[in-house]
């Protein structure tokens, strides 16, 4: 793990050198802008213009080559065609210098595209020139086509090559005045930024002593949420750092208790609900006489058996699901659905307990309940839970009420009965694990398993009872 060495007087030190060297900085800077005014943007200005009037030289020369052509192919005297060469041949020169001194893409870009017009140009001429000192025939406006197209490309080129130079002239005085004014307000810029820099390197300083604390807030929250990761890294001083390494010590032993309870409920799952089923399938079938014939005495002993070993694996189940949830290892799956039908298959796995107790059971659906996002196997449990629950506790002959409604867009379900009530004292801790049942008649799991599903479908749950009144335990689930 890295740790930070640096002790809070070095770092103060550090920050004000730093505010210095900020001030030395934007100084050095606004010397540096002037320098480079005087040795890079003056003397690129200056070519820009020689640019400018090279390129209306270039124009004059390309008009009278336009002109000597003319007139030879008219009066088809030599000397006005040398007076051509002449004109050509100083168009080339400057065309030269100005490949020289071009001081941007685009310049050269337009020299690139002249030169290739004024080959083309220069082709067509000297081809006219030939058939005529030949005497030979030729579609002279198809001649006359070529060169006007060549030489108003030359033109347009030159315009473009002129338009750069001058955008470029306008950049650069605009760089220079700007360097000009921005003088001043640079030196007065350094000056506040330095005082301003002063109260920075305190607020940092504070900060890099505030951020690693914040770093472990956090990472004691996570602890809490039961993440025992010892990935905390940070840059912090000497008493902050030793800290650090203490959570991450920390962690790694929380990691490994987590691991040995993950292993431990590994071998319950495997190794203590398995074989209680295969003693309950056992028993069954004995008590079927798959093996023969049985006793009455038997056939009882093997009913108690039964029973109790079916009492164990739902303890079993409860005891895994619990504390799947605790450890936030219980997988959810949510997709939309409406809970109306995971209420009817509840009613119907407990009615033939209700039905053997003589407990009517009603229920009362307020409109449609609509669809919502919610983990079916899970709302199924709560529901089949709380319901069990009532049934349970409800004396024969007694009354369960199912209802639901949908208000404000959230769902509200009630399961109210008539059974004893819950006192006073006990209704504060009702849904804590091992204080929501009577152990002779159940594991004391059933209500907490409910308040833990509920509370990772973002709802609530909670329960309102008067002793020989009954109870009624309600949820609600938002949208």
């Amino acid at each position: 793990m890295k740790i930070t060495k640096t002790g809070i007087l070095p770092r103060w030190a550090v920050g004000y050198l730093a505010a210095l060297l900020l001030l030395a900085v934007s100084n050095g800077y606004s010397v540096w802008k002037l320098h480079q005014l005087g040795t890079t943007t003056i003397p690129n200005l200056s070519t820009d213009i020689r640019i400018i009037d090279l390129q209306r030289r270039m124009v004059d020369s390309i008009l009278s080559q336009l002109r000597y052509e003319q007139k030879y192919l008219l009066l088809r005297d030599p000397g006005l065609y040398s007076q051509f060469v002449e004109a050509n041949d100083e168009f080339h020169r400057l065309l030269g210098t100005v490949e020289l001194i071009a001081n941007s893409p685009a310049k050269k870009n337009s020299l690139e595209k002249i030169e290739t017009s004024v080959a083309s140009y220069e082709s067509v001429v000297n081809e006219q020139a030939n058939r005529l000192k030949e005497g030979r025939r030729y579609n002279f406006w198809s001649y006359q086509t070529e060169k006007t197209e060549a030489s108003d490309n030359i033109l347009k080129e030159l315009k473009g090559l002129e338009q750069h130079a001058r955008d470029d002239v306008e950049r650069k005085m605009s760089m220079a005045t700007e360097a000009g004014r921005s003088a001043p307000r640079i030196a007065f810029a350094a000056l506040v930024v330095s005082l301003l820099s002063a109260l920075s390197m305190a607020f940092l300083i504070t900060r890099s002593i505030t951020r690693p604390l914040t770093k472990l807030v956090n990472k004691t929250k996570e602890i809490s949420r039961g993440v025992f990761k010892s990935n905390l890294r940070i840059d912090s001083p000497p008493e902050i750092a030793e800290l650090s390494r203490s959570f991450n010590s920390m962690c790694d032993k929380l990691s490994e208790v987590d691991t040995m309870k993950n292993d431990f409920l590994s071998m319950i799952s495997h190794e203590l609900r398995t074989p209680l089923t295969t003693i309950r399938e056992g028993a069954s079938l004995l008590l079927e006489k798959v093996a023969g014939e049985i006793t009455q005495k038997q056939e009882r002993l093997l009913t108690i058996l039964v029973d109790e070993t079916n009492r164990l694996i739902v303890m079993v189940n409860s005891i895994l699901d619990l504390s799947k949830m605790e450890a936030g290892m219980m997988s959810y799956s949510f997709e939309e659905a409406d809970i109306g039908p995971l209420i009817d298959k509840a009613v119907t796995e407990i009615t033939p307990l209700l039905e053997a107790k003589k407990i009517r059971l009603e229920k009362e659906f307020a409109g449609d309940l609509g669809a919502r996002k919610i983990d079916e196997a899970r709302i199924l449990q709560a529901v089949r839970n709380l319901i069990a629950n009532a049934a349970k506790f409800t004396h024969e002959g007694g009354r369960i009420t199912v209802s639901a409604r949908a208000s404000m867009g959230s769902l509200e379900i009630s399961i109210r009965d008539t059974g004893p009530g819950i006192p006073p004292e006990r209704l504060s801790t009702i849904f804590e694990k091992f204080s929501g049942s009577d152990h002779k008649r159940g594991t004391g799991l059933g209500l907490a398993i409910v308040k833990h599903i509920i509370d990772v479908h973002g709802g609530r749950v909670w329960v309102e009872s008067e002793v020989e009144r009954g109870s009624t335990f309600t949820f609600v689930l938002p949208s």
